[in-house]
């Protein structure tokens, strides 16, 4: 008797096997795309601030009045600056494209035959006598879908929990690094807004008993102070604040300042002059420090609406 010889050819598990492979190798390019795409958005992002914050000083606000390239190249920081959450984006839908492209990949690895049925029921692929059963019937989708039921669970498990996996792990990565960064920008605007308000305290207080600006050692404050997010220094009567880390797209090195004057001759009053950084993205997350140490205004009721009250209570007392 012959042996009978070994098909060398591409069958249909070996099909399977190689479509899988290729949508693999795909994945794997889409996610170093991604990779060294957000490397190169990072040092986009920093040259970015380190431009706005360059233009933010006074040498770069003279540069911004006197000569319309400066202008011109600030506009072009401002204008890129806006397409970063933009670019963000798309970096996020590459990373699942690359995730969704591997989890197909293993599916068909682990289950090549199922994996092979359903190409050729979407005609991606067609074989001269694939996919007819032996009575000579088409098989229609339906019956491929009940094939592909019949598979035992524990071919079906590995796959199945690896998409999971894949797709719950992209969504908590995305959740986390959104929920870190929020909480990061809490923490350094808390940060900020607690010491200027020490400084400011400790002003006003000096300034009630003297009459004069204190500085570091009349305010008993540390000339020089440093947190996670902030460097702090009191020289004079100016207090500064400079960040050590980015924050939400306001870049490293950012000054947060105060300067205190005393205004006046007879009965001087105390003036503080609260200078925030002009940077949109330092804006942002400190859009109210201009009045951090104000005391808020107390809201003044409608004068009309009190006669109506006034005038409500008189007529439930007289029925």
């Amino acid at each position: 008797m012959r042996k009978e010889q070994k098909n060398k050819g591409l069958t249909p598990v070996r099909t399977a096997r190689v479509i899988s492979s290729l949508i693999a190798l795909v994945g794997m390019v889409f996610l170093f795309l991604e990779r060294a795409l957000a490397a190169v958005l990072e040092m986009a992002t920093e040259g970015i601030q380190l431009g706005l914050t360059r233009y933010d000083s006074f040498t770069g606000r003279m540069a911004l009045q006197n000569f319309a390239e400066d202008r011109q190249l600030f506009k072009m920081l401002q204008d890129a600056q806006e397409l970063l959450p933009s670019v963000d984006s798309v970096l996020s839908f590459i990373l699942f494209i690359a995730i969704l492209l591997l989890a197909i990949a293993l599916v068909g690895l682990a289950m090549p035959k199922s994996f092979v049925h359903v190409l050729v029921a979407i005609k991606l692929l067609k074989w001269d006598g694939y996919g007819v059963e032996e009575n000579g019937e088409d098989v229609s989708f339906r019956e491929l879908l009940n094939n592909i039921g019949e598979v035992p669970l524990k071919k079906l498990a590995i796959p199945v929990v690896t998409i999971i996996v894949l797709v719950g792990g992209f969504a908590g990565i995305r959740s986390c690094q959104e929920s870190a960064k929020i909480a990061n920008v809490e923490a350094a605007v808390e940060d900020l807004e607690q010491h200027t308000l020490d400084y400011i305290k400790a002003q006003k207080a000096y300034f009630a008993r003297a009459k004069k600006v204190g500085g570091p050692k009349a305010l008993q404050l540390p000339d020089t102070s440093s947190t996670e997010f902030f460097e702090y220094k009191i020289t004079g009567a100016r207090f500064s604040a400079f960040s050590r880390v980015p924050i939400e797209g306001c870049p490293a090195g950012t000054k947060w300042s105060i300067y205190s004057e005393a205004k006046g001759v007879f009965t001087p009053d105390l003036a503080l002059y609260r200078q925030p950084p002009k940077i949109p993205a330092c804006i942002n997350i400190t859009p109210n420090y201009k009045n951090i140490g104000r005391p808020e205004k107390k809201k003044v009721e409608d004068p009309k609406a009190t006669d109506s009250k006034d005038s409500t209570a008189k007529t439930q007392k007289a029925k």
